[in-house]
């Protein structure tokens, strides 16, 4: 009779513990390259009501491994980022999409299992890229611990983005380099959970890319070596691209209302990917100016 007490009493004490909240990191204190930092591209939108979770999901991985965590907030889907219609004003009326979070989606096939869901630093493509918030941390910790080939460096002006990488290993050259543009701080609505929020405060929204093109145009890539890039920019005419993009995906509920940028929340992400495997093996963040 006393063995079935103290069962009794054992399985109550471990089905009254506590759930654990992510993340679920369990080697966070073993080696990490301080000099290695990786994307986490979070697949999102504002009629999501589980995507809040993805996004403090990301800020709770960020907080255990400072700057060398960067986020980028991509709203994508007609499901669950088209702006609702004006007689639902003032609810849901920001479009967040952008041209070329739709074509990471469409090439990704991120929202095809549903979101949130996300990429760290697009590792495991294309068999097993395309992960849960919950699966964010072990791949964090993994990417980590990786050797670096490249160092990026970025400065601005009000009209110039300059970006410079530092080649640390010879390399043979099938890299590109993207550069975007984030926006933090963004006061607006979102679905978390049950609620429609009002003042949901919307960070790392992805709002344009200059470039994705070749690293270098040599065919190999040496020890020290410095490429140098420079970007020109008006922000006015990337808030344009934005609006007429929403303006003609009428088919996506489309609305026009895309501008409205606040160059004071804007940041620089730079990101160099193999352009056969797709890994994003090194990335930057900057604030604009």
């Amino acid at each position: 009779m006393k063995k079935y007490l103290y069962l009794i009493i054992l399985l109550f004490l471990v089905t009254s513990c506590d759930v654990e909240e992510g993340p679920f990191i369990t080697d966070y204190n073993s080696y990490i390259n301080p000099d290695k930092k990786v994307l986490i591209e979070d697949f999102t939108g504002h009629l999501c009501p589980n995507c809040p979770d993805a996004a403090r999901e990301m800020e709770a991985i960020h907080e255990i491994y400072g700057d060398q965590i960067i986020g980028m907030a991509i709203h994508v889907t007609k499901a669950f980022a088209m702006p609702y219609p004006l007689s639902q004003f003032p609810k849901f009326q920001y479009d967040f999409r952008t041209q070329w979070g739709d074509q990471w989606d469409n090439t990704y096939g991120i929202s095809d299992l549903g979101l949130p869901r996300g990429m760290v630093n697009r590792s495991l493509y294309p068999d097993a890229h395309q992960m849960s918030k919950d699966e964010w941390a072990e791949a964090v910790s993994l990417e980590l611990k990786k050797d670096i080939d490249f160092k990026i460096y970025i400065t601005s002006t009000e009209n110039n983005i300059s970006i410079t990488t530092e080649v640390i290993n010879d390399r043979n050259n099938k890299y590109n380099i993207v550069v975007c543009l984030t926006e933090s701080n963004i006061v607006n609505w979102q679905k978390d959970g049950t609620s429609d929020v009002s003042d949901y405060v919307h960070n790392h929204v992805l709002k344009t890319v200059l470039a994705d093109e070749l690293l270098s145009n040599n065919t190999s890539l040496f020890t020290g070596e410095m490429i140098v890039k420079n970007y020109n920019y008006n922000i006015e005419d990337l808030e344009q691209i934005n609006i007429n993009y929403s303006l003609d995906n009428t088919s996506e509920l489309g609305n026009g209302e895309a501008g409205n940028w606040n160059i004071e929340n804007l940041s620089v992400i730079a990101y160099i990917y193999n352009n056969i495997t797709h890994e994003i093996v090194q990335v930057e963040e900057a604030h604009l100016n």
